[in-house]
């Protein structure tokens, strides 16, 4: 049955296209994930023009020939195809893209790859807007059954990835579709006999293409195929670096919606970050565990408490030396690992170690003993008031900077800051040790951060109670609730050839002494900022530096990103001219791919247009931009709703999980309950609509805040079921207006077009304007496009 079609289609269609994203992390970076979204989108409006074009060359009553069940089982084999055909050559092409500068092939593997892609949800767009198109009457059920088939595929990962991992069941749910074919027919075969055996013969031709497709999938799952659709991560991943090395080997590989996880053995891995070349003792031996390829956290076999002495003389035991004997220790971990020997190596009476990664948060607990708290870092602190002598946050970040640069983390807000320096007793020490880079910019804004939160909490001299050091290549921030021994960290500094970057009441003549650069840039700026602090012009210091180092509310909780458009011509020559060094940036990737995607939108809509024969009617403007309109509301505030609950779970692919499942569920109950009404509930449906957006406009941000300090499930229950209304509430202008709107197949091919455009520009800008301006925009955003929307309605 179509329903039946429509639903399986849509399960498998997102399915898949979550699967993709998970590759696109392991096997390149997380910033080109969020071109899933676009590939899929592209090919969903690229079926619209297609069947559009068809209108303007065919006989009226064209669509009547896909009615039936020869063609349907002919687009559900071809989209298995395409989807296992277009994964295997991704999984195996030499896709290299920040070989792009130097090599213009990549060019054609990037085009080749984004085409393919969008086959499959070509082919499901066909379906679909073929739907919508022979069953007008029925709008409402084909919402619901494609909302619903999606919401399904966004959960089916969940508990099948630990157990087929993501090449075998990409391929698995690609041949879900196929059940459909046993349910019956769109429609009966056409009782011409010329007719019925052309139907049959095209019939019989499909179902012989499925024992085929079997074939091929048994092939690609076996262990002689498997090698062609196993995941491997890029190879400028700290993995693939590391499995460069003789004796190395991968002992377990887990996979999940969280991410892929490698347990790695090596006698080569020495991860000591911020280590003084004073030591010259022999490392513990180490293991390390990965995640989609990096962010290594590492384990170290420490037998004895003598054995984590080399902790001493790193950059972020700093913390530790200034507070002598600490009795409660708190480690946030986010990769890394170096925090536990040097809690260790303190004394302290009781560490606390806080893992979000249940896997991980297993094997520490089991390797050292200690309890560790499998939870959201921020929710952990809204929950107790349990207070510490030492909080030690470690999150170094990925292996190439600048690859993160769409990455939401809440560790690093001024939210943040505030809720660790609350929990620190007096005295307390708060430590944090990143990367160092050049030119300054982390460690200008976390300065920055720390000094406002202080300020904040009404400290009265914050500068007293901040201090930074480096080595060559990463720095470590110390931030006291008393304040600071100068004399106590200079000291620290001198024995361990540690540079000081800043401490109240230090000069120029006492920096860049041990690791030395051309000029003590970091303590510079610091020195700068401070300044301005001083004389209250931080905001002007803000606007003229370089790079956008402001410090973080949660509402733009993008730590890695400092890119400032209008300074791009100073940021590549301040780079040595170097086009791949911009090339590795996200925010540089999304505006590239946002113009190859208008580019390819604006092909799409308007070709079908100039096709369209004199003599016919094209589809109104108001039309057009109604459709237009719904596909940027509803995609603004799905991906408002994904941003802003990453805060919840700190986790971007469970907040995207959720919000995706729990909006198709509700849009789908939406589209569900239009079907039996008027058209006067499309104009009504519209003013609600913005008026649910206003209202959680104003409050969401403050609900979740208070959401953070409940337990887990609860807030699972809650984030769920506030996306109740605003799922309900967009899931009903599409398929009104598909019935009340419009009039003829080619009017419903072409806003099938409109919209699947929309929703690919949406989903691909929405991620710049979350990072210059903030996600609380995205909801704005959806307000004037649903209002446009209103307006395209007309009166009646």
């Amino acid at each position: 049955m179509l329903l039946t079609t429509v639903f399986l289609l849509s399960l498998s269609s997102i399915a898949f296209e979550v699967l993709l994203a998970r590759v696109f992390s392991i096997c390149q970076w997380n910033h080109l994930a969020f071109m899933v979204i676009s590939i899929a989108l592209f090919g969903l409006a690229a079926s619209g023009t297609f069947l559009s074009l068809l209108d303007t060359r065919s006989k009226k009553g064209w669509e009547q020939r896909f009615a039936s069940k020869g063609p349907a089982t002919i687009f559900i084999s071809l989209y298995t195809l395409t989807a296992i055909s277009s994964f295997t050559i991704l999984n195996n092409m030499p896709l290299d893209y920040f070989r792009l500068p130097l090599e213009p092939v990549q060019a054609v593997y990037l085009l080749t790859a984004y085409l393919l892609l969008a086959l499959p949800f070509f082919f499901t767009g066909l379906v679909i807007s073929l739907a919508y198109i022979l069953r007008p009457a029925k709008t409402g059920f084909i919402y619901f059954a494609t909302m619903a088939g999606s919401a399904c595929g966004a959960l089916l990962p969940i508990p099948l990835l630990p157990f087929l991992g993501e090449g075998s069941l990409i391929i698995l749910a690609a041949l879900i579709p196929l059940a459909a074919v046993p349910f019956g027919e769109w429609k009966p075969i056409e009782r011409d006999p010329l007719k019925n055996s052309r139907s049959r013969f095209r019939l019989i031709m499909s179902l012989a293409v499925f024992p085929a497709i079997a074939c091929i999938a048994v092939f690609l799952i076996a262990a002689k195929g498997g090698f062609l659709i196993e995941v491997k991560p890029s190879p400028y991943k700290a993995l693939s670096q590391l499995l460069q090395f003789p004796d190395t080997r991968i002992t377990k590989t887990v996979a999940s919606i969280r991410g892929r996880i490698d347990i790695t053995q090596s006698p080569y891995i020495r991860f000591a970050p911020g280590l003084s070349l004073k030591f010259t003792e022999r490392l513990p031996e180490q293991w390390a565990v990965f995640r989609d390829g990096d962010n290594p956290f590492v384990f170290y076999n420490l037998p004895s408490k003598k054995d984590a002495q080399f902790s001493r003389f790193t950059l972020p035991y700093l913390g530790y030396f200034i507070s002598a004997d600490p009795e409660h220790v708190l480690l946030i971990q986010q990769a890394g690992g170096s925090g536990i020997p040097c809690a260790i190596a303190s004394g302290a009476r009781e560490i606390t170690v806080v893992e979000q990664n249940p896997p991980i948060a297993r094997m520490i607990a089991d390797h050292y003993h200690f309890p560790v708290i499998n939870q959201n870092p921020r929710a952990f602190l809204a929950q107790s008031d349990k207070q510490f002598n030492i909080i030690q946050v470690e999150n170094w970040g990925t292996s190439i900077p600048g690859t993160a640069a769409l990455n939401q983390e809440f560790f690093f807000t001024k939210e943040a800051f505030t809720q660790y320096l609350k929990h620190l007793t007096d005295p307390g020490i708060l430590i944090m040790a990143r990367k160092l880079l050049l030119p300054p910019a982390d460690s200008v804004r976390l300065w920055a951060t720390a000094f406002e939160s202080l300020r904040l909490l009404d400290f009265k001299h914050p500068e007293r109670h901040l201090a930074m050091l480096r080595n060559y290549d990463t720095f470590t921030l110390v931030v006291s609730t008393m304040p600071l021994d100068t004399a106590l960290i200079k000291k620290f500094a001198r024995d361990r050839n540690f540079d000081l970057v800043y401490l109240h009441g230090t000069t120029r003549k006492m920096v860049n002494r041990f690791n030395m650069f051309d000029a003590p840039y970091h303590f510079l700026e610091i020195k700068q900022l401070a300044e301005a602090y001083q004389a209250g012009t931080e905001k002007a210091y803000f606007r003229s530096y370089l790079l956008d180092v402001e410090p973080q509310m949660d509402r733009r909780a993008f730590p890695f990103s400092f890119l400032k458009w209008h300074r791009l011509k100073e940021i590549y020559k301040t780079t040595g001219s170097r086009l791949y060094a911009l090339i590795m940036s996200g925010e540089i990737i999304v505006s590239v791919v946002f113009l190859e995607a208008l580019g390819v939108s604006v092909l799409l809509l308007v070709f079908p247009l100039f096709a369209i024969p004199k003599h016919r009617k094209k589809p109104s403007i108001a039309r057009i931009l109604f459709f237009l309109s719904v596909g940027t509301g509803f995609m603004s505030v799905e991906l408002y709703y994904i941003k802003a609950y990453t805060l919840l779970f700190e986790n971007p692919v469970i907040s995207f999980t959720v919000v995706l499942s729990g909006i198709l569920i509700f849009s789908a109950a939406g589209g569900l309950w239009s079907q039996g009404k008027g058209p006067n509930t499309l104009r009504h449906s519209i003013i609600v609509l913005i008026a649910v957006l206003v209202i959680i406009f104003f409050s969401l941000e403050t609900i979740l805040h208070q959401i953070l300090g409940f337990s887990k499930s609860l807030r699972y229950i809650l984030a769920f079921l506030l996306l109740m209304p605003t799922g309900f509430m967009v899931g009903l202008p599409f398929p009104l207006g598909m019935r009340y709107l419009l009039k003829t197949p080619v009017e419903r091919a072409y806003a099938w077009t409109a919209n699947g455009c929309a929703s690919v520009l949406t989903a691909i800008l929405s991620a710049q304007i979350a990072i210059s301006l903030g996600i609380s925009i995205l909801i704005i955003c959806s307000m004037g496009a649903y209002l446009i929307a209103l307006i395209c309605t007309g009166k009646r």
